[in-house]
Parts: C-alpha cells; sequence; structure tokens
C-alpha cells in the first residue's frame, strides 16, 4: 500500500509540476533592478535604457526590488501570468503608450480579488485593440525566483483548469482526512488524533497561503487573514506536530526527560509565534528555520530512543516526514541561488498531500498494529509473550473435544519473587522470558507437547499469573513421561541465577493431574493441578500428583472458612474453661478459656482446624475480638465467686501487633470494671520469634495497661535466654509433651526443673499443662513449679459447669486428696 501511494503521488507531481512552460514567441522580457528601493512606476517607464534582457525566469534576493517588463508583438500572445509563489510584495501594471491604465497587487499578504488571480495571478498585454507593457514590481522577503508565462487566453484556460483540479482535488483530500480524523479524535476521546487534525488543518491553510487554494474554500476576509498571520500557523502546525509526537510516542513510552523536552519545545515556538508578529517581514524566514530545527531534533531524539523497541514504527514514522523535510529543503537551497525548474507552488502543494496521505496512512497502521497488540496480549502475557490461561483453556477445550488424553503440568518458581525484590522487576521479566525459551527448546527436543492454535508436535509454556505456568503433556498418562519433564524443568530452573557473585538456586513447586483420569473438564482439569502443587511432594519428590484425598481435605477447609464467618454470627462458638491451681497450696489460680466450635452438620471441630483456616482466611481478627469479648465477660461473673480470679486468653501470632486489640481490651476491662493484671494474654512460641520487633511494641502497651503475657507452648519454639530476658514474660507455660510423662521421663524431669529455674531466676511464673496424674502434680511440687492444669485437676468445662465446679473448690482443704477420691 505504501509504494502504490508514492508511486501514484510521484506521478501526479510530476505531470503538474513540469506542465507550465512558458511557449517562445514574438515577445520580450526585461529586468531591471531598483538597488535604492524608492523608484516609482513613472519612473521606471522613463528607464527604459536600463533593462535588461532575460528569459521568463529571473531570480530576486531579499531586500531588493526588481522590476520586470514584458512586450508583446504578437496578436494571439494576450496575457502574462506568474507561476510561482512570491512572499512579500508583487504587483503588476498594464502600461500603454507610457501610462499605467491598470494594476492588481499580487502578493500573498492580503486577499485576492478573483479565485483566478489568487490561483495564477496575470496582466492583459492588450488594452482593448492596443498593444499593452506589463510592468511587475517584485519587493521579496527572501531570495527566489520569479518565474513567468507568456500565454493566450485559451492557453490560460487550460493552465488555470489544471491548476483549479489539482489544488482543488489535494485540498478536498486535506480537509477531508483532518475532519475524518477530527470526527475519530471525538469519538474515542484521543487527544493525539486531535493534535493530528490540528496539524492538517494548519498545513493546508498554510499551503493555500502561497497556491490560492485558500480562496477555493474560505471567503476573501478570511483568505486576507491567513495570508497575514501565516508565519504564526507555520508555526502553530510545528507545535500540533509535537503534541502529535508527544501522545503516539513519548506519553506512554517515554521517560521524563523526553515530556521536559516536548514541553520546552512547545513553549518556545509559541514565544516564537508572538515574537514573530512585529518583525513578520524581516526575520520570518529565520524564526522558521529555528523553530523546524528544534521540531527536527525533538523528533530525531525521541525517534532514536524508540529505534530499537519499536523499529518499524520510527521507519514509518520518518518515511511520513519525507515530503515535508524536501519542501523545507527545497526553500532553503533557494537561499543559495540553487533552484530547482518546477511550479513551486504545485510542487508544494502536492508534497504537503503526499505528506498528509502518508501521516492517514500511517495513522491506519498505528491503529491496526495497537488493535493486533491488544488482541495478542488478550491471549498472551504481556512480559514474556507465552500464551495465558485463556490459551490454556482453549487448548484444554481442544483436546477435550477431540477427545485426546492429556496430562497437564502445572509449576512455580520459589525464587522469582527474591529476584524481583532484589533485582527489580524488568531484569525478573527478561531473566524469565530468557529461562522459558530455554526450557521451551529443551521440551521441543523431547516432544509431545502442544499448543492451542498449533497442534503440531510444538512446546508452549503458558503463564497463568505473575509465578504460576503451566505445560499440556499430549497422550495417556505416565508417570515415567512426567517424571522426565520434571527433571527438564527442575535442571532448567535449579541451574541457579548469579547475583552479585552469588548464586540464587531455584526451586519448583510441581502439580500434576491428568484427563480423564483426575477430570474430564478444563478448569476441573486445572483446580485439580493446582490442589496437588499446594499438597506437599511425599519423600524424595519434586512433584506431587493430584489425589483425591487430598481434594477432600481441600473442600472441607473451604466449607469451614465459609461456615466460621456464619459461626461468629449465630453464636455457634462456645468457651470452656480448664481451671488452673496454685500447686503448692491447692487453691484455685484461675482459668484458661478454651475456644470450642460445634457445628450443626459437621460437628465438633477441634480448633487445631479451624484456628489455621481462621488465620489463613483472615477471619481470625474477628475471631480474637469475639473470644475476648465473650471472655471478659464471663471474667466479671468469675470475679465475683472469686475475686483473685484469673483469666487467660488464647490470642493467634497474627493479632500479636493489633493496635485494636489493645483498644478493644482497654474498652472491656473498663466496662466489666475489671483488674487488668487478672487477664493474661498467651502467645505461641514460635509466634513470638518471628514478630520480635511487633511483639516488644505490644508488650508495652500491654504492660502500660497492666494485662500479664504468658509464652504458651513454652519448648517447642526457638527462643533463646537473651531473647526471653530481653522481653520480659509474666508468665512461660511449659508444654504439655513435657508434662505427661514426667513420672517415667528423666530427660522431662531435667527440661521441667530446669525451666522452672531459669523462669524464676526471669522473674516469671511457671504453669505446667498436661497435668495428667497426681505422681505428675507432686513431681511439678518439687520443681516448685507455680501452676498446673490437666485432666488429674479437671477437664475444660461450660461456663456454667465450670462456675459449680469453682464454687465447689472454695470449700476444698485437701485437694490432692478431692482430686484422687
Amino acid at each position: 500500500m505504501w509504494f502504490i501511494t508514492v508511486k501514484l503521488f510521484i506521478i501526479f507531481l510530476l505531470v503538474g509540476c513540469f506542465s507550465v512552460e512558458a511557449v517562445q514567441g514574438s515577445y520580450t522580457i526585461e529586468r531591471f533592478a531598483d538597488a535604492s528601493n524608492q523608484l516609482s512606476i513613472d519612473a521606471v517607464i522613463d528607464r527604459k535604457g536600463h533593462f535588461s534582457s532575460i528569459d521568463t525566469k529571473t531570480k530576486f534576493n531579499k531586500g531588493e526590488t526588481v522590476w520586470v517588463k514584458i512586450s508583446n508583438g504578437a496578436e494571439d500572445k494576450q496575457l502574462v501570468a506568474i507561476t510561482s509563489p512570491i512572499e512579500g510584495h508583487v504587483k503588476m501594471y498594464r502600461v500603454v503608450a507610457g501610462s499605467v491604465v491598470d494594476y492588481m497587487i499580487a502578493s500573498p499578504n492580503i486577499g485576492y480579488t478573483s479565485i483566478e488571480q489568487s490561483i495564477l495571478p496575470h496582466q492583459l498585454l492588450r488594452d482593448g485593440g492596443r498593444q499593452a507593457e506589463v510592468y511587475i514590481q517584485v519587493h521579496a522577503k527572501y531570495n527566489g525566483m520569479l518565474s513567468l508565462s507568456v500565454m493566450s487566453e485559451n492557453e490560460y484556460r487550460e493552465v488555470l483548469s489544471q491548476r483549479l483540479f489539482i489544488l482543488g482535488a489535494s485540498s478536498g483530500v486535506h480537509y477531508f482526512i483532518a475532519f475524518f480524523v477530527l470526527l475519530m479524535a471525538l469519538g474515542q476521546s484521543r487527544k493525539g488524533l486531535g493534535s493530528l487534525a490540528a496539524y492538517f488543518v494548519c498545513i493546508s491553510v498554510q499551503s493555500g497561503v502561497y497556491n490560492g487554494a485558500n480562496s477555493l474554500l474560505f471567503p476573501n476576509d478570511l483568505v486576507g487573514y491567513f495570508a497575514t498571520f501565516h508565519s504564526q500557523i507555520f508555526l502553530l502546525s510545528l507545535i500540533f506536530a509535537i503534541l502529535f509526537l508527544y501522545h503516539f510516542m513519548v506519553e506512554k513510552r517515554a521517560d521524563g526527560q523526553h515530556t521536559k523536552l516536548v514541553s520546552a519545545s512547545i513553549w518556545f515556538i509559541a514565544a516564537l509565534a508572538v515574537l514573530i508578529a512585529p518583525l513578520n517581514a524581516q526575520n520570518s524566514l529565520v524564526f522558521h528555520v529555528l523553530a523546524s530545527l528544534i521540531c527536527c531534533v525533538l523528533y530525531a531524539i525521541v525517534l532514536k530512543s524508540q529505534y530499537a523497541e519499536h523499529k518499524d514504527e520510527v521507519l514509518v514514522l520518518i518515511l511520513t516526514w519525507l515530503p515535508i523535510f524536501t519542501l523545507k529543503a527545497s526553500i532553503f537551497v533557494n537561499q543559495f541561488g540553487i533552484y530547482i525548474p518546477v511550479d513551486e507552488s504545485l510542487l508544494s502543494h502536492l508534497l504537503i498531500t503526499l505528506h498528509v496521505v502518508m501521516l492517514a496512512c500511517y495513522l491506519y497502521w498505528h491503529d491496526k498494529n495497537k488493535k493486533r497488540r491488544l488482541m495478542f496480549y488478550a491471549t498472551h502475557d504481556k512480559d514474556t509473550g507465552a500464551p495465558n490461561r485463556y490459551m490454556l483453556q482453549q487448548s484444554l477445550e481442544a483436546l477435550d473435544k477431540g477427545t485426546k488424553p492429556h496430562t497437564l503440568l502445572l509449576f512455580r518458581p520459589l525464587v522469582l519473587q527474591t529476584i524481583r525484590l532484589n533485582m527489580g522487576w524488568n531484569y525478573a521479566n527478561a531473566h524469565l522470558k530468557k529461562l522459558l525459551a530455554k526450557v521451551g527448546a529443551q521440551l521441543d527436543t523431547y516432544g509431545n507437547v502442544v499448543i492451542a492454535e498449533d497442534l503440531k508436535s510444538h512446546s508452549s509454556i503458558y503463564r497463568l499469573d505473575d509465578s504460576l505456568f503451566a505445560v499440556v503433556l499430549i497422550g495417556k498418562f505416565e508417570l515415567s513421561q512426567v517424571e522426565q519433564f520434571v527433571c527438564i524443568l527442575s535442571a532448567s530452573f535449579e541451574e541457579g541465577i548469579d547475583f552479585g557473585g552469588d548464586l540464587l538456586v531455584d526451586q519448583l513447586e510441581i502439580g500434576v493431574a491428568s484427563n480423564p483420569i483426575h477430570a474430564s473438564s478444563a478448569d476441573s482439569l486445572i483446580q485439580c493441578a493446582m490442589q496437588a502443587m499446594a499438597a506437599k511432594p511425599v519423600g524424595t519428590n519434586k512433584w506431587q500428583l493430584f489425589d483425591f484425598g487430598n481434594s477432600i481435605v481441600s473442600q472441607r477447609r473451604i466449607k469451614i472458612a465459609s461456615a466460621l464467618k456464619v459461626a461468629i454470627e449465630r453464636g455457634q462458638l462456645s468457651l470452656y474453661l480448664q481451671p488452673q491451681l496454685h500447686l503448692k497450696s491447692g487453691r484455685v489460680y484461675g482459668a484458661e478459656a478454651l475456644l470450642r466450635w460445634h457445628h450443626p452438620e459437621m460437628g465438633v471441630i477441634p480448633p487445631s482446624e479451624f484456628i489455621p483456616i481462621a488465620e489463613s482466611s483472615g477471619i481470625i481478627y474477628e475471631l480474637t475480638e469475639w473470644v475476648i469479648e465473650s471472655g471478659l465477660k464471663q471474667q466479671s461473673e468469675l470475679v465475683k465467686l472469686l475475686p483473685s480470679h484469673t483469666l487467660s486468653l488464647n490470642i493467634s501470632g497474627r493479632d500479636v501487633g493489633r493496635k485494636e486489640l489493645t483498644v478493644q481490651l482497654i474498652e472491656l476491662i473498663n466496662h466489666y470494671e475489671l483488674t487488668p493484671s487478672q487477664i493474661v494474654l498467651e502467645v505461641t512460641e514460635s509466634a513470638t520469634v518471628e514478630n520480635e520487633t511487633m511483639l516488644f511494641d505490644s508488650l508495652t502497651d500491654y504492660r502500660s495497661v497492666g494485662i500479664k503475657v504468658a509464652i504458651d507452648d513454652f519448648g517447642t519454639g526457638y527462643s533463646s535466654l537473651a531473647y526471653l530476658s530481653q522481653l520480659g514474660f509474666d508468665k512461660l507455660k511449659v508444654d504439655k509433651r513435657f508434662v505427661m510423662d514426667l513420672e517415667s521421663s528423666k530427660t522431662n524431669q531435667t527440661i521441667c526443673k530446669a525451666t522452672c529455674d531459669m523462669a524464676h531466676s526471669l522473674g516469671s511464673i511457671v504453669v505446667a499443662e498436661g497435668v495428667e496424674s497426681e505422681g505428675s502434680y507432686r513431681q511439678l511440687q518439687s520443681f516448685d513449679c507455680d501452676i498446673g492444669q490437666g485432666y488429674f485437676i479437671s477437664r475444660p468445662l461450660p461456663f456454667e459447669d465450670y462456675k459449680v465446679w469453682l464454687q465447689r473448690m472454695t470449700d476444698v482443704e485437701d485437694v490432692i486428696h478431692y482430686l484422687t477420691s
């Protein structure tokens, strides 16, 4: 399409520009240069001897007045026409017998009186039946060439008709394209198209000033206005050209530095447009050249920066600007006396028309490519170019329709997030793209992998999200085949990534599911593979095959997560209280509140199952708030039975640093008028290690209120003595695995005694959980353990049963005897 457009316009240009030639005949053309620029027409007529003979073309210099006289001796040559555009003052006089009988101003600075004179200025060589001479006065702003043609009226009509056709057709093309682009800009709300439409209008008006095409479309007053401000219109066209570049190639692609260059260029050219008004006659060409150079330099900088990534678009855009560059170059070389033997007005208009048409073609090509890219990125990942989840779905559905057995292999590189954090997103994408290409080549070598739109033996790695990828294996499911593919993937990803001389070794999570063994539809197959990937591989396996048992567990987790929120709202949860005793005195110390959930359909669900689900699903915060509110409400009733009663509440590690928790505790303690020191918050040892900084700040907040904090399940984590000393916990709860077989295990006896001694030296109270026998009870007494709880003392009790137990225990004197009886 580009070649056809260029060829047609070149032929059109050659035919039009070289068709107007002066016909040699019995006429004379003479030239006289007025160095003083002050001679009148009468004075020039009197100086006939100062004229020198010339042909139909004569040069003129900037600021110099040139007089040209045309005399005709033939009857058939009745007029002389100016065929070249001149910016300056041009007057044509008709002289008979030494007297001026008619004159006209043929200058582009004002509107013309008729369309004929605007398109092809002329003056008659006869006045009635008498012979006449024509004098032409030229006082131009720049160096140039005056081209004349002496012809008959019929010849003039033919040339005028040709010009009218060319200018009318090309002007129609200009404004039609501008109008169409403007409609697109308004319909699509695209500023770039609006800038391009405005640019088309400006250069069309600018061109029409010199070749008279404006008189075909606009009234005389408007034509004169355009002629007066044509320099400003030219500079305005450059501003719109820069805005077009900005919206198409800078706004969403280049960095901020280019945006600043665009802004500076626009403001500079706008300033030139303001300054050019008072200096129009003398310096407009200088301003035009300066503004054009700025525009060209800006285009060069931007296009060079975009060349590597958008090579085709840059080359096409350069091609569209070649006609304008050629036109401006021809005007520039004219100033050095180098002239091209063509009709300059038609040449400029046809080059501008070619430029407009090529820009319109570029716009079509750009939008088509944009649509093609959008369609591509609708089915492919933008960063790597890999087919996306939609393409995977299409591929699997195509295989389903063809009843072809296939296996889906999902994998997730674990080190990808580390690369992004340490090396940046772009580096990670570049590395990933290179790695996927390498893996794809290896899979091609091994074969038997398929892409949705091409059922040949070609590998494709699908990208489902930022870190999840998929490969489809065609054929019946075989463990050996899967193992070989896993080996290929693992070998490629586990080679490592260089990071400052260190090697980051990657690992993969891989899940496998097969159709029709595990699923019969595309959605189900993807779901099964993801469930398999989420499960832990067994033994030394690097991958996990889908297991229906894991699926049942996963479905139960989902059901529990959805039911847990309803359980909080509908009161299905309850707190059971497990009593705690002072081991030495046997007096009741308090109780630990334990959360219980009895679901109407699933039955009793243990905390060990629903607490991790609550943490992963984000419901843990609501759950903790419910536990604290219910627990403190019960404590307000228990202190009426036992004023020294202490209540211990378990909180999740995720709640440790929540400021809202502290606020809630303060509000409830004040509401129920409780003593803060009789409230103990128990946090697991692993949670304290994971949130050291956060926990230290939280402990300070709790201590300022008066609330106690205990480490739960002590001995199962990795905390050090220095760490415990720094944080200063009020209580240490020895995990029940060290207490339950205390009588028979020398190791556990040593651990418990050492823990008691250490805690007391740190100023903490020791609580032993899992006291199951009288022997364990007495053994802990001998270790000076402070508090005990367990089935030997009491099972966890519902609130009402606990109140009965508490009332009974306040009257007991020999606790051991009571518990063993």
